[in-house]
């Protein structure tokens, strides 16, 4: 069964930006193993993630980003049973989180994804994720 899962953290420090801007092909390559895909939008103190694939692989890394303590206030947005994957092609598209907030604050000024549903935070990621790639 295929799902999508959704969820922001704040990072502890730089710690953390960094380790995503050096160890992104190591994610990729495990997310290649476990066949997962997804984006990570990262910046600002933030990381917003949305990762795919099957249930119990998902909630495996998930549980492993639960128990990192370079996160905190890791929230679980949303999360949904899927039929195909939106991010066939990407086992870990890596977008810096000032791009995704340009686009988004255009139409909801007031975007913050800890106080927003879920529903509607998974929607807006992936209609800029839609825009962009049809652009």
């Amino acid at each position: 069964m295929l799902v999508r899962l959704l969820y922001v953290s704040r990072e502890i420090n730089n710690e953390i930006a960094n380790l995503a801007e050096t160890s992104l092909d190591r994610f990729r390559e495990s997310n290649t193993q476990n066949d997962i895909t997804g984006v990570l939008c990262e910046g600002e103190g933030l990381f917003l993630q949305v990762l795919e694939g099957e249930r119990s692989n998902v909630n495996k890394l998930y549980a492993s980003i639960l128990r990192d303590t370079r996160h905190k206030d890791i929230e679980l947005l949303y999360f949904e049973e899927i039929k195909e994957r939106f991010f066939d092609a990407w086992t870990m598209e890596y977008i810096h989180i000032k791009f995704l907030y340009q686009a988004i604050k255009q139409k909801h000024p007031d975007f913050d994804p800890y106080v927003y549903p879920g529903k509607l935070s998974i929607k807006i990621v992936m209609d800029y994720l839609k825009a962009e790639d049809a652009g």
